[in-house]
């Protein structure tokens, strides 16, 4: 394995954009401190990540460009973790488990796009009752 630094650690106000939907997938981000919001496309609140958790993993375990728009909800310390080293350690993992973990990439970017199809459906529906 490469001895050079593996990741870089930014800083972001609350309300810094991170990445965009369909920008290029070159980091997975860990949260050392704080929260973002992670936003679809169309507008549509996805959740909340904490410190300790990981987002923007699944444009390099598909190989496409960013699924949604990741915000700072609040002041926030991230470690950017460039993808050579996430697809090196998919390499080195059991090829069992890489499978598993693609499998699940590919089920929560459907699953992201049909929560955003209902609720768009959603939001017609209740313009058409107003």
């Amino acid at each position: 394995m490469n001895k050079k630094a593996t990741f870089i650690t930014k800083k972001y106000s609350q309300g810094d954009v991170i990445y965009s939907y369909n920008d290029k997938s070159e980091y997975v981000y860990l949260i050392e401190s704080g929260q973002v919001k992670i936003i679809t496309k169309q507008g549509l609140e996805l959740g909340i990540l904490n410190e300790g958790e990981i987002f923007g993993e699944i444009g390099h375990i598909i190989d496409s460009s960013r699924t949604v728009t990741v915000i700072a909800q609040t002041n926030s310390i991230i470690k950017a973790i460039h993808e050579k080293t996430i697809k090196e350690k998919i390499r080195e993992a059991d090829p069992l488990l890489a499978a598993i973990i693609r499998g699940l990439s590919l089920r929560i970017g459907d699953a992201n796009k049909l929560a955003e199809k209902f609720w768009l459906d959603l939001n017609i529906y209740k313009s058409l009752k107003d």
